[in-house]
This record gives C-alpha cells, structure tokens and sequence, in this order.
C-alpha cells in the first residue's frame, strides 16, 4: 500500500512502560470517520521466470513497486504511510523484535492472485529506515499447480531467529537474511474433512501461522486445524484438531488467516473457526471459541500474558482473562474486516483491518479506527499484518506492500487529546 513518503525509525524507545489492567471491560466502541483513499494503479502481470534451484537463493530481483503512492493523512504518532516494497505475490505477515528489525513474508499463490501464478516465497527485511530486496526462502516451482507456499506466516524473536511457515505446510528458520531450505512437515491423517471445506487447490484455500516466544520454542496452526510445536530445530509431526459436525467427526476449517499466540513455551492459543485450541506445554485441547462454530472470514489473536488472551473477526473484538471465559464480542471497527492483532502488554493494543485502518486499546478504551495505509489494490485479497514489539513502536503492512510505523510519542495511541 503506498504513500508518497515512508519515515524511518530511531533507536529504541527508553522509557519504562506499565502496562495497564485489561480487567477494565467496558471497552468503548466508536465509529469509523469515513476517509477517502485515493491511488493511480498499473497492474503488473505475474512474472513468468521460473527458478530451478532445490536451496533457496539469496536475493530476489528488486522491481519497480506497482502503486503510485497518494498521501493519507495520519493521526499523531502514525508516518505517512510509504511504499518501497516491490511485487512479490502480496505480503501476508509482519513481525518485528524492536524499532529497527522487522521482517515482512509474502510472495507465492496468494489467494488474490488471480492468474492462479505462483512466484518464490519471499521475506523482506526493514531496519528502521530502509527495506532490504527481498530474499528467496522458498524457489518458485519450475512447472505444474500453483501449491506452495501459500499464505505465509512469520514469527521473530531475539537472537534474531524468525521462523516462516506456510499453508501447504512448509516451515523455513533464518537470522533475516540466510534461510533454510523448506522443509514440509509430515503429513498426518486424519477425520474427514469440514463439509465447508472446499480443499486444496485454489488460491487461498490454506493458511497457516506461527508464533515463537523464545528461540527454543515456537507453535504452528494452519486453518484445517493441524497443530504442531518446535522445540530447538525440531518439529513435532502435526496434530490433526477436530470438531463435531452433525453426527460425525470432522477436521476443523476456517477460511481464511488464523491466528496463534504464545505468552511462554508452555501457554499457546490458536484460534480456528469457531474453535479455540490450548497449549499447555505438552498438549493440545479444544474448546468453543467466543463466535460460533462455522464462522467465516479472517481472525487474528494475540496473548500478551498467560492468563490474558484478545481475538478480532470481522468488526468485533473479544478477550479472555484468568478464571474466565471468553467475552461476548464486542464492535471495535464498525464495517471493518479485523484480520490482523498484535498487543506488546495487557493494556496496549494495536488490531487492523482488511481495507488499512487501525485501532488501538490504551486506558482500557478502544480508539475509533484511523485509516494508516491505503486499501490494497493488487493483493486485495491478502489483508493487513500488524506487529508490536512494545507499547512504542508498531508496524502496519499490507499486501501491496504499503507500510506505516508508530512511534510512541504524546498523545498516546487511543488517547483524544
């Protein structure tokens, strides 16, 4: 998503923050300001070059960004938003260790990849001022179906050890700029399949994620509800989730992103459907989620603590604390499409949607939405990433590779003064 100019970021924020009590559960709902987002755009048609390599190469091939950028006017504390990622198949995922090192993941058969094409799996590195040309983890298939990767997911954490994982169940670790090859996880079996579940094949049709706490430990969910763990370099062989449809037993599905978080290496929480599935250092259980079974459509979560867990779907929000269910949801972005969550503390919160606004949870408010990137235009289908390393800083990407970052200065973000 592209604005005329992109700001870079300085050293780390220095003052100590507390964080504030999530208990607080009137959570304040305003509508969205309506904004007016305008771009000249060219589609580019999806590159025909093929890569023959079995190993991931370094770089991929800088290109000229397909969107001319068009200013949106930002709130305090929000950059303009800017654009110098170039095309790679839409960016699905962002994550950031601090102010200075974001990693964002795209690139492959996204689901708003019309032509069905499928280019390398790709991660692009920011340092606070500057993207770097993104780097191949996963080669371009040389011939046959469109079927990897789809949807990738990433997860960083200190040392820096990011970890990118992807529908068709592929996994790849590097430091930002050497990777791994792909490796796939084992394929399990299973129950029979969600009756809502179309299968593979088209664009879209999987989606997986990934969250790391430490660099001992990350956890694994794609939308059919397959769950799995990394402890050191190792992967457990995957868990096939199931839910009751009618009188029979099936696997679970979402369409669309999922979601996991982990507060620790022994607390997890994945949403799918209308499933929440928990990890308890050892095992995976399910339980009803706070939307029904059979919803639809992305969702997100993010547990800043153990016992403290928020989800977004859709134009609501809902959170879970110790000793507690989950909360009825609740509207935080009338009309909006949440598909995107990331909250550094209990009490700071930053949740985007699908068409590039944000709110923001801070004082146990929820801000109105604010529009910080452009509606994406060529990967309309990939949706928004967010991610918060403190209550000081966030990074806000789009398919399209449209970007913009906070920066915690007064007002704080949510705050009206």
């Amino acid at each position: 998503m592209a604005q005329a100019r992109r700001v870079g970021h300085g050293a780390a924020a220095t003052a100590a923050r507390v964080a504030v009590v999530l208990a607080a559960v009137a959570l304040v709902t305003t509508a969205c300001a309506p904004t007016q987002d305008v771009r000249a755009v060219r589609r580019v048609a999806p590159s025909t070059t093929t890569t023959t390599t079995t190993s991931p190469s370094s770089t991929l091939p800088s290109a000229v960004p397909t969107t001319v950028p068009t200013p949106v006017v930002p709130v305090a504390g929000w950059s303009p938003p800017s654009t110098t990622l170039p095309p790679a198949g839409g960016f699905t995922s962002v994550s950031c260790i601090s102010d200075v090192f974001c990693l964002g993941t795209g690139g492959g058969a996204n689901e708003a990849d019309a032509s069905m094409s499928t280019g390398p799996g790709v991660v692009a590195a920011w340092d606070g001022a500057t993207w770097a040309a993104p780097a191949v983890y996963f080669p371009a298939p040389t011939s046959g179906a469109a079927t990897a990767p789809e949807v990738p997911g990433i997860a960083c954490t200190g040392g820096p050890l990011c970890v990118v994982v992807d529908g068709s169940g592929h996994t790849s670790s590097g430091d930002g700029t050497t990777w791994s090859p792909p490796a796939g996880l084992p394929v399990v079996p299973g129950a029979a399949a969600d009756p809502t579940d179309p299968g593979p094949g088209h664009a879209g049709s999987r989606s997986a994620a990934v969250a790391c706490p430490s660099s001992r430990f990350c956890a694994y969910v794609d939308n059919t509800g397959h769950v799995a763990t990394r402890t050191g370099t190792t992967w457990s062989t995957p868990e096939a989730m199931t839910a009751r449809s009618g009188s029979a037993t099936v696997e679970l599905y979402q369409q669309g992103r999922v979601g996991v978080a982990c507060a620790d290496a022994s607390t997890c929480t994945a949403l799918v459907g209308g499933t929440v599935l928990d990890w308890n250092g050892s095992t995976w259980s399910a339980s009803p989620g706070p939307w029904p079974a059979g919803t639809t459509g992305d969702s997100a979560i993010s547990c800043p603590t153990p016992a403290t867990c928020l989800a977004v779907r859709g134009s609501t929000m809902s959170f879970r604390t110790a000793g507690s269910g989950w909360s009825r949801p609740s509207v935080i972005d009338a009309g909006g499409r949440l598909d995107a969550l990331s909250c550094p503390t209990a009490g700071f919160c930053v949740a985007a949607d699908a068409a590039g606004n944000v709110v923001h949870l801070a004082g146990g408010t929820w801000s109105a939405p604010t529009k910080v990137v452009p509606t994406p235009v060529d990967y309309a289908g990939d949706g928004t990433s967010v991610s918060c390393p403190d209550d000081q800083f966030c990074l806000v990407l789009d398919g399209d590779g449209d970007y913009a970052t906070y920066q915690g200065t007064a007002p704080a973000p949510g705050s009206t003064t």
